[in-house]
């Protein structure tokens, strides 16, 4: 082998050397494509610092990860094994702090302003950390608005709070409520009306100086238009397909808040204010008469015995007024004074015997019927001004005879799979087309290079006259000079002399033959 590279000239050296190199690496990509592990995601959207803890850890655990972006992947094999030994070293660690400030607080040099410093902000990282447990919040912020304590009081208590959340579709109504009251109970003197709830999109949504159902007037409008829309669609695919019905829904929205107080007279009835009744009965019956001087002279008229008295009085006074009706009346925002719905229906599809598809319109039987359910089901009211609108065109989107079909697990696999094994594929020819066809040709001796067997002595036009090995008289000499015989036979008959006289025997046995 080293006989045949020191015999090659400059320019196929090169060009073996690049083709070892070329296959080498050729190699090198296969395997590493190849034997690649799967990666999955561990963590994202984690603080710089954090992430930065995290990967520390993964180094020195010896994983395999990714970093794209704000985002961690790891090997998909190892990726709950390590989701747990980080959780052990406490990563990743929160960026918010709740009560864990007064782990290492020393309670001797602190004063009593840094210990209500360390707690009021010890309330905001629990707060926070409580909101955004919940899945629609990405981040939050507390700010807690105390007082400074004195002598006269124990305690510092709130007297104001915002919270600041950004969220995915937005804080609703009834959220931004849940909120001011997490607050508030959690902080012991603050109401809940005294909370701002802050939307990093929708801006204030609740807080000091707002109606209590000012916050509900829009998002509330959106939320009514979406739910009536949904229950119309729902009945009108059940009749025309899923997807051949659009729904439009548009409501008018009573924002004024109004208190009324009405009061009524009805001259026509009466009503008994008051009754006063009383009654004297006076009764005297006959009685003897009294004995005096008169009645003992013997002119003298005697006295009387019998005497009678009778008296009944009887008095009721009623004092009437007229009925009185007092009603008071508090109208709040929120009340539909007028809706608008419009409903498009696609056309009835129906398949041919040769498969095409054929659109007819529907009739004006059926668009009464779905008028009619549309219009019980929404609770229109014409009196008010509602109007529904029910039409029939043709949609322009694709059948259900064109539709894609579900991929089979087959088809599944092959989408994964088959560009990793297609390239696995390609290389594998490559490093097989450049070991058959580029470097095994470079080793090989060439065609003008002559061997021992093909010596130009050689009288058998076959070759191998001379009676060597296909390599040389011991299978490995192989020399393109000298060219001449006698100096070949001189070099070989120092280095082996039984090999010489053996090929000159033959040299002589050949030379008779040919002679004869």
């Amino acid at each position: 082998m080293l006989k045949i590279w020191q015999a090659m000239p400059v320019q196929k050296r090169v060009a073996t050397v690049l083709s070892v190199v070329a296959t080498i690496a050729a190699m090198y990509v296969l395997v590493s494509v190849t034997l690649k592990p799967k990666l999955d995601l561990l963590y994202a959207g984690l603080d710089p610092a954090a992430a930065g803890e995290v990967i520390a850890q993964l180094d020195a655990v010896g994983a395999v990860y990714e970093v794209r972006g704000n985002a961690i992947y790891t090997e998909i094999g190892r990726r709950d094994s390590l989701r747990l030994e980080l959780a052990r070293e406490g990563l990743p660690r929160q960026s918010v702090v709740g009560y864990e400030v007064f782990d290492d607080v020393n309670s001797f040099a602190m004063t009593s302003e840094m210990f209500d410093t360390a707690y009021w902000r010890a309330k905001e990282g629990e707060l926070a950390r409580t909101l955004l447990a919940w899945p629609t919040i990405k981040t939050a912020r507390v700010h807690l608005g105390t007082r400074k304590s004195s002598g006269f009081s124990r305690n510092a208590g709130a007297q104001s709070a915002s919270v600041t959340v950004s969220t995915a579709a937005g804080v609703s109504p009834k959220q931004a409520k849940a909120i001011q009251y997490l607050t508030a109970l959690a902080v012991s003197g603050l109401e809940p009306d005294d909370v701002a709830v802050i939307d990093t999109v929708k801006g204030l949504v609740a807080g000091p100086g707002m109606e209590p159902n000012a916050s509900e007037v829009g998002t509330g409008e959106i939320e009514r238009a979406a739910n009536i829309k949904r229950d119309l669609l729902s009945m009108l695919e059940a009749r025309v397909g899923l997807g051949n019905a659009r729904v439009n829904v548009s409501l008018d929205i009573d924002r004024q808040h109004e208190t009324t107080a009405e009061r009524s007279f009805d001259p026509d009835s009466r009503v008994v204010k008051s009754q006063t009744s009383s009654e004297i009965t006076d009764t005297s019956t006959g009685s003897d008469g009294a004995v005096t001087v008169a009645s003992n002279l013997p002119e003298g008229a005697a006295g009387g015995g019998d005497r009678t008295a009778d008296r009944n009085e009887s008095s009721e006074t009623v004092t009437y007024e007229i009925s009185e009706l007092v009603k008071n009346t508090e109208k709040l925002p929120g009340a539909i004074t007028r809706m608008t719905v419009a409903v498009l229906v696609n056309d009835a599809i129906s398949f041919g015997d040769d498969g095409e598809v054929i659109r007819e319109p529907r009739t004006e039987q059926e668009l009464q019927a779905l008028q009619d359910l549309v219009s019980m089901a929404a609770g229109l009211n014409t009196e008010r001004g509602d109007q529904l609108t029910v039409k029939n065109l043709s949609f322009d989107v694709p059948v259900a005879a064109d539709a894609v079909a579900k991929p089979s697990l087959l088809d599944t696999f092959l989408q994964r799979y088959l560009w990793a094994m297609v390239q696995s594929v390609i290389l594998a020819v490559v490093v097989l087309i450049l070991g058959l066809f580029v470097v095994r040709p470079l080793l090989r001796p060439q065609s003008g290079e002559q061997e021992l067997g093909l010596l130009p002595m050689s009288l058998d036009t076959e070759g191998n006259s001379m009676g060597l090995p296909a390599g040389g008289p011991a299978g490995h000499l192989a020399a393109p000079e000298p060219t001449d015989p006698i100096e070949v036979l001189k070099a070989m008959a120092s280095e082996k002399p039984e090999d010489a006289a053996d090929i000159l025997s033959k040299w002589l046995g050949q030379e008779e033959q040919v002679a004869n």
